[in-house]
């Protein structure tokens, strides 16, 4: 521009989305993603002006359909991405950006000069502190707009569906930036009613998948049916201001799409109920079941309100029922009530069950231990025999006994636990006995999600790394 030389916007987006050429795991950044969205958003809505509105509307006029014509680009283009990530889309985004855009293009020069004085500390500090109050301004738009009931909707869409709605804001831009605007505009409403249409279109019957999702320190699984429906046991921890719930599994459950029918609670301690609510409150499933044991914590009775506050059918646990969700089998081995009336701890009244899809079994146990393991070896020992073992208490050395081990024989050990975590989880003697039984052993704190696959006859695992089948 100094030069008087011909410059293009899209040009100076290369350069300012190449970060990736310095630091490539940036792309998967949701940060990064939104923000070269977002800008080509405000090229997109910049061609627009340039062709439809300059000339046409004067003064003030001009200026408030500007930002609002920019704010709805802006809020479409970078749509699929907020579906994908936070399972849900903004109704209210297009008039709270007209209120949070000025404030931002107050703080954000202001911030870049605290960048720049980054050698001299007290001088960066004393600038950045300049920045606090359209900070703070604009954080109080994003809670008011948040506020405003129906500003915003859950999204439930499969990634199919995602996928074409992030065509669909290709084929806007390309509107947007042509100059015949009318294919790329024809491609758009055509992937909107593909969008509208598949939902409806019934699944085929296919595989059922066991999805141990990532959570740190805790337990969140997630059995899919061949119908692609859920049932969710467990929900992760809480922690101050937030859960495992919100975070990482209703936007994992939301971004592959389906219902979830029921809820399971191993046991009310904090990581495995911390998220119990939110899940609840998000999903809606129309059965809650858990042992009822009375020690409860408060996140335990934050997802009784939530059951009741959903309408949710709440069920005690008992040993010897089962549930039948699309050919899948639920068979409850443990707690029986008598047990658990004897008992101080909730580990030891864990909910533990068998998965049956075709001849294929998977075993939850919880966090039980030895003592809740001797009573159903002792009970029924035949029962507990699966393909597929959630080692009981992140792979605690008071879990997983030998007897208990010989009577289930896994061919694949899955173990849901935080790197690092403070507890010694898993054991090196709870390891020591999986390697000598023949299992397979995975953990979280290692392969992150870890989801299996079977058609009840074979089994197949994927990580976020790589997938392969599982011998005989």
């Amino acid at each position: 521009r100094a030069l008087q030389r011909p410059t293009s916007p899209w040009a100076a987006l290369a350069v300012g989305a190449a970060t990736p050429l310095v630091d490539p795991h940036v792309v998967s950044d949701i940060g990064y993603q939104l923000s070269v969205a977002g800008m080509v958003a405000l090229i997109a809505a910049g061609a627009v002006d340039k062709r439809w509105l300059r000339g046409r509307v004067q003064g003030w006029k001009h200026a408030a359909a500007v930002g609002l014509m920019t704010s709805v680009v802006a809020s479409l283009v970078t749509g699929p991405l907020v579906a994908w990530r936070f399972g849900r889309a903004s109704l209210i985004a297009p008039v709270a950006n007209l209120g949070a855009s000025p404030l931002m293009a107050i703080a954000q020069p202001v911030l870049f000069l605290a960048l720049l004085a980054g050698w001299w500390p007290a001088a960066a500090r004393f600038i950045a502190g300049a920045a606090h109050p359209a900070l703070a301004a604009f954080t109080w738009v994003a809670h008011w707009a948040a506020a405003v009931p129906g500003a915003q909707v859950t999204v439930a869409a499969t990634s199919m569906v995602l996928g074409i709605a992030g065509l669909a804001s290709v084929l806007l831009v390309a509107a947007c930036v042509a100059s015949d605007p009318v294919r790329p505009a024809i491609g758009a409403a055509a992937c909107v009613a593909a969008m509208v249409v598949l939902p409806l279109v019934p699944r085929p019957p296919g595989q059922m998948e066991l999805h141990m999702i990532d959570v740190g320190q805790g337990d969140a699984l997630a059995l899919r049916t061949p119908l692609g429906r859920w049932i969710v046991i467990d929900a992760g921890r809480a922690w101050s201001g937030g859960d495992a719930g919100r975070t990482t599994v209703v936007p994992y459950l939301r971004a592959r799409g389906g219902n979830v029918v029921a809820f399971v609670l191993s046991h009310p301690h904090m990581d495995h109920a911390g998220g119990a609510a939110t899940v609840i409150n998000a999903m809606r499933p129309p059965l809650y079941l858990d042992p009822g044991f009375p020690g409860a914590s408060g996140s335990y009775l934050q997802s009784l309100d939530a059951a009741r506050a959903t309408g949710a059918r709440w069920e005690r646990i008992r040993p010897g029922e089962s549930l039948n969700v699309d050919g899948v089998v639920l068979r409850f081995l443990a707690p029986d009530s008598a047990w658990a009336s004897t008992l101080d701890d909730a580990n030891l009244a864990s909910s533990v069950l068998v998965a049956r899809y075709g001849s294929m079994r998977f075993l939850f146990t919880g966090d039980a231990e030895g003592p809740e393991e001797a009573w159903m070896v002792a009970h029924d020992s035949a029962a507990l025999a699966a393909a597929v073992l959630k080692v009981g208490h992140h792979g605690s050395i008071t879990s997983t006994t030998p007897a208990f081990l010989r009577a289930v024989h896994p061919r694949l050990a899955l173990i849901s636990v935080g790197a690092g975590n403070s507890y010694g989880h898993p054991g090196p003697a709870v390891l020591r006995a999986l390697a000598v039984s023949g299992a397979q052993v995975l953990r979280t704190d290692r392969f992150g999600t870890i989801v299996v696959r079977t058609d009840g006859v074979a089994l197949s695992v994927q990580t976020e790394e790589r997938e392969w089948d599982v011998p005989p």
